[in-house]
């Protein structure tokens, strides 16, 4: 008997368009991207709204709230998980965003490789979407 997959639904966080774009063709062919935001003050709205398996989180997103504020306070939001989405490779920065509640950590640049198999794993071990 098969067990069909559903489709991980992924919202990103980050405040670049051009970024929007390239997520959205990147992930296009195993995720379902829900929509994007710019900022902190649209972001728990968003997660509310659409209901997100994965956050995929800019940790330079702007707003009033730091990203480590801002991943400890969506990690309360049941069945969403975190992925910190950032420029920082650097393992003090990788080990706060796990403390913070994030469960997995991408560097942007490493994004066409690294990003949808973490989007998938992250998925996997939480019990699918």
């Amino acid at each position: 008997m098969s067990v069909e997959r559903t489709r991980p639904r992924v919202l990103l966080a980050d405040d670049d368009p051009g970024m929007h774009t390239a997520i959205s063709r990147l992930i296009s062919k195993s995720c379902d991207l829900v929509g994007c935001v710019g900022d902190t003050a649209t972001l728990f709205k968003a997660v509310a709204d659409l209901h997100p398996d994965i956050v995929l989180l800019d940790f330079s997103l702007p707003g009033s709230l730091n990203a480590f504020e801002v991943c400890r306070r969506l990690k309360t939001t049941p069945g969403v998980r975190i992925v910190a989405f950032t420029a920082h490779e650097d393992d003090e920065y990788r080990r706060l965003a796990g403390d913070a509640g994030a469960s997995a950590f991408v560097w942007k640049m490493q994004a066409s490789t690294d990003l949808v198999p973490t989007i998938h794993a992250v998925v996997e071990a939480t019990g699918g979407s």
